[in-house]
């Protein structure tokens, strides 16, 4: 079992795990004084039969990845305008593709991260990509706000020489209430899309199609469907991008009686995708049981990996980028903050 460290404040306490370095259970103090874990954590976890990609046996809470999502091909039965984007090779100036290109998403969702440091002001921990790679490496800090259920995360994202590729965080949010009773109010975006593919015979919503209002996307059977409030009543996997999003979004768990803001850089991570697992994926290790949505702020082509985060597509046809641009001369800072607060 892969090392685990420990975290805690006035008003919160952490477990983040080396394996992908994940962020796990998270339990805030809310203002009424209740204790209250937001994040999901698969039904799987801890069995002892292995788990393939790795990255799955630890899905939990949140994580970063680089690069996000995993390659698409022919078999993927991607819409044309997808599909030559998800083609093209990536120009001299990004480099060719590594074997950890093609990992889900990435090497450091499927590796342990090591310690740097821990103290009660912060939790650093750190990856070091294959030598082959463009990007260097990861360092993760888990910082508290001291007197308030607030916990702000940030990486920072090193290269070894110039390149561009697709980033995302992946704060995963349980669904324990019923049908409904968790809402999605996400901040001003300029347009949705569901994902070009989506879960075949599985889900719901029209593939490829722009929206404008998360309570009203098209459905593949006519006519539209509320995706801001989850759990949905029928199993199904759904995957939409909001994108040109402001930096913001808030979920009301009337099952909690609590809301998270969940706040980010927006210049960076210009879009939120929202991946919500509703008991649709039926085969191992999901056998209909998983229930969650992940939060996830991201530049990135949904999860269409690294080609077709790096060639021009339909989101960048609009204008708004797809990958996170890195020079050995400058490492990135991004993060998040996540803050809970008690509802009556």
């Amino acid at each position: 079992m892969a090392e685990t460290w420990s975290l805690e404040w006035s008003h919160g306490r952490a477990t983040v795990h080396a394996a992908a370095g994940a962020l796990g259970r998270t339990d805030f103090r809310l203002g009424d004084g209740r204790w209250v874990n937001p994040f999901h954590e698969a039904p799987w976890l801890g069995r002892a039969e292995p788990i393939d990609p790795p990255m799955l046996g630890n899905l939990r809470g949140d994580w970063a990845c680089i690069p996000f999502g995993r390659p698409y091909g022919a078999a993927d039965g991607l819409p044309d305008r997808w599909a030559a984007a998800a083609a093209t090779p990536p120009g001299d100036k990004d480099g060719a593709l590594v074997a950890s290109d093609a990992l889900l998403h990435g090497y450091s969702s499927n590796t342990d991260w090591r310690l740097v440091s821990q103290s009660a002001e912060a939790l650093v921990i750190a990856v070091d990509y294959p030598e082959d790679s463009p990007v260097a490496g990861m360092t993760r800090t888990l910082r508290p706000v001291a007197g308030e259920a607030v916990l702000d995360v940030s990486v920072e994202v090193r290269a070894r020489r110039p390149c561009r590729r697709p980033f995302g965080f992946h704060p995963n949010f349980a669904l324990r209430g019923e049908p409904g009773s968790f809402r999605i109010e996400p901040g001003a975006f300029s347009f949705g899309l569901t994902h070009p593919t989506g879960e075949g015979g599985v889900s719901k919503a029209r593939a490829d199609t722009r929206f404008t209002v998360l309570a009203e996307v098209p459905l593949a059977d006519g006519g539209t469907a509320p995706f801001d409030r989850l759990p949905f009543a029928e199993a199904t996997e759904e995957i939409v991008q909001l994108c040109g999003i402001d930096g913001s979004v808030r979920l009301v768990d009337a099952d909690a009686r609590a809301a998270w803001s969940l706040t980010f850089d927006r210049r960076a991570l210009p879009s939120l995708l929202l991946w919500m697992s509703n008991r649709g994926r039926q085969y191992d290790p999901w056998n209909g049981r998983n229930l969650c949505v992940g939060v996830e702020p991201v530049a990135a082509a949904f999860d269409l990996g690294v080609a077709a985060g790096l060639a021009p597509n339909p989101i960048t046809a609009a204008g708004v980028p797809t990958a996170l641009s890195l020079d050995p001369a400058a490492p990135v800072t991004i993060g998040f903050r996540l803050k809970g607060e008690s509802l009556p």
